[in-house]
């Protein structure tokens, strides 16, 4: 049975050690009590702190102590029935441990699901909004994505429970590293072995002292068997001590030291991959910013600039085959021709009503003049005045080569 003092020698804090623990350290996420980081009604409400603290907890940032490497051992030898863990490090398998042996009792991040819909999530896709501090929400109903890490007010795996059933019945030695044994159910598993089997905590504190049936290594339960051990100190010390004395001092620290550089070897690998995936991003963003460039450079040469004073052919089609847009502009030649022509007037007999007055004469063109093809409405066009001079002046307006 591990629990989080078997990772601090990986640079995992455990919960709660005073003055170093998690716990004491989550004062920054302005919790209303520490534990509210881990509990379901909590993170419905305000999922942020969990979160940001995921990041610092997924697994990929560390490597496996020496007490991990214990549990392959112990597992090469043939003598690991199982593995209990309340960690969620997943270090266990990353030192070796295959998974049949391995109970996570407190779930792990390998796995995540929506808590509304249950719909189980990609745990890279996951990971990858975890990481860049991102809450993911369920493509399918958007509830919150969770990592199937058990928190307070949830029930634990179902393998868990299945497998505590009859693994504490067939223990013949128990041994408990790094765990204060103050979570239930957790804690009550060392209560489930028969009363003649040994049991042997690697702590830096003593623990399970309360419980009924709990450790007693001063006696005080005047148990018939005195089957409890302990040692107080660092995880990775009392271990050395324990494969000292079993006289596999040597293989252990060879798995450790061959699996560390197994593991700094991946790191690097795994590093080098990233920046050249960073570099072809740069690259292709390089190349379609160039393409970017020559296309505009492509479409200046193919579309020549026109100068925008003069109108161009289908302009000037368009404007004399419309006799909407003439009458239009009559008015405004009209008024040029009155101002640059003097004004003549037709002189009639003398009348009562018409003395003196300047009779209104409608111009008519001359046939021999040049017609347009399309020639605007005589009844369009109306000017105060007499004489050749004045229609050669219209003619001059209206013909589209002036």
């Amino acid at each position: 049975m591990t629990g989080a003092g078997i990772s601090t020698a990986a640079g995992i804090k455990d919960f709660r050690s005073p003055g170093t623990g998690l716990y004491d350290d989550l004062g920054k996420y302005n919790l209303p009590f520490p534990e509210a980081v881990f509990d379901l009604a909590f993170f419905k409400e305000t999922p942020g702190p969990f979160y940001r603290l995921a990041k610092e907890l997924f697994p990929g940032k560390y490597r496996p102590t020496l007490t991990h490497y214990l549990l392959p051992l112990l597992a090469k030898k043939g003598l690991l029935l199982r593995s209990y863990t309340q960690n969620i490090d997943s270090l266990e398998k990353m030192a070796g441990l295959p998974e049949d042996l391995l109970v996570e009792a407190h779930g792990s991040f390998s796995t995540a699901k929506c808590i509304q819909c249950a719909i189980v999530s990609d745990s890279e896709w996951v990971k990858e909004h975890i990481m860049d501090s991102n809450i993911p929400y369920c493509k399918r109903c958007g509830g919150l994505v969770k990592p199937e890490i058990t928190f307070f007010g949830e029930d634990l795996p179902s393998r868990f429970r299945d497998m505590a059933q009859t693994d504490f019945v067939d223990c013949d030695l128990l041994i408990v590293l790094g765990t204060s044994l103050k979570v239930e159910p957790f804690n009550k598993l060392i209560t489930q072995v028969s009363t003649r089997c040994p049991r042997l905590l690697i702590n830096r504190e003593k623990a399970g002292q309360e419980l009924h049936s709990g450790f007693d290594f001063d006696d005080r339960w005047k148990y018939t068997v005195q089957r409890d051990a302990w040692f107080l100190g660092d995880c990775d010390v009392g271990v050395k001590k324990l494969v000292s004395l079993c006289g596999w001092e040597e293989e252990l620290q060879s798995m450790y030291e061959t699996g560390t550089a197994r593991l700094r070897a991946a790191e690097e690998k795994e590093e080098m991959e990233a920046l050249a995936r960073k570099n072809r991003v740069l690259d292709e963003d390089d190349i379609s910013d160039d393409e970017g460039d020559d296309k505009e450079e492509d479409d200046t040469l193919e579309s020549p600039i026109q100068d925008e004073s003069s109108p161009s052919l289908d302009e000037i089609t368009g404007m004399f085959g419309q006799s909407k847009w003439m009458s239009q502009g009559v008015d405004d030649e009209q008024k040029s021709l009155e101002e640059a022509v003097p004004r003549l007037e037709v002189k009639e007999p003398s009348s009562p009503s018409s003395t003196n007055e300047a009779s209104e004469v409608t111009p008519k063109s001359s046939s021999t003049d040049p017609t347009p093809e399309e020639e605007p409405s005589t009844s369009d066009l109306k000017v105060k005045a007499t004489g050749s001079e004045v229609l050669s002046k219209e003619s001059e307006a209206m013909d589209p080569g002036h």
